[in-house]
């Protein structure tokens, strides 16, 4: 069986599944040139990032999404490397006063970073929690290439986690990108009283892989 790239898999049912208008804007969103501007600067800072910090991104003006980190880790390959989450809970205050870490609400799954964010002013730290005092969901990257499933360190997964990203590392432009995306298919995720909304790409990255990979799924 021919095997398919599980994520463009998704994104192309996804996007043939819109109305006209909104594949028109997202047609033109991804021939834009220059990305970083769909996220706003809340302030430049330099903080020493921890696993637990809770930060926010700013889309549009005094509305911000709350993001969390995972991990914070160095590999040869990628020294400072930070693993990060964003929920879809809105607030328009720069502290953890709205912050909730539900894991079925995610604006974006695990994706992995550097550090630019925070020092460009894009990514802001509110405060902290205890990683340990809620549960997490196994999570894993999605290697293109490779058409394998990793962890952050590079090794290899033998089954399906519950939280799926790539194995890239991005950067604010690609995290602008992927915002911008979502908030065009659902522009109701800037009201303050939006509703929880699971997403359903994990769910269709598992359905899409195992259908052409023989691969086991658990919670490890």
């Amino acid at each position: 069986m021919e095997r398919i790239n599980p994520v463009q898999q998704y994104w192309a049912d996804r996007i043939s599944a819109q109305p006209t208008i909104i594949q028109n804007q997202l047609a033109a969103l991804r021939d834009k040139g220059h990305l970083t501007d769909e996220l706003l600067v809340i302030k430049r800072k330099r903080p020493i990032l921890q696993k637990g910090d809770v930060f926010v991104v700013q889309p549009k003006k005094d509305i911000f999404f709350y993001g969390l980190i995972l991990n914070v880790y160095s590999v040869p390959i990628l020294k400072n490397g930070v693993v990060i989450c964003i929920f879809k809970t809105v607030t328009h205050e720069l502290n953890m006063n709205h912050f909730k870490p539900d894991f079925n609400n995610l604006l974006l799954p695990p994706q992995i970073l550097g550090r630019r964010a925070w020092m460009s002013g894009h990514f802001y730290n509110v405060g902290k929690i205890d990683l340990c005092s809620i549960h997490i969901p196994s999570y894993g990257f999605y290697h293109v290439f490779n058409n394998t499933l990793l962890t952050e360190y590079g090794e290899h997964l033998a089954c399906l986690p519950e939280m799926i990203g790539l194995m890239s590392v991005g950067d604010i432009g690609s995290i602008a990108f992927k915002i911008a995306q979502e908030l065009i298919i659902m522009p109701e995720l800037l009201n303050d009283d939006n509703p929880s909304s699971p997403s359903d790409f994990c769910v269709k990255f598992s359905e899409y892989y195992r259908r052409y990979n023989d691969i086991p799924y658990f919670k490890f």
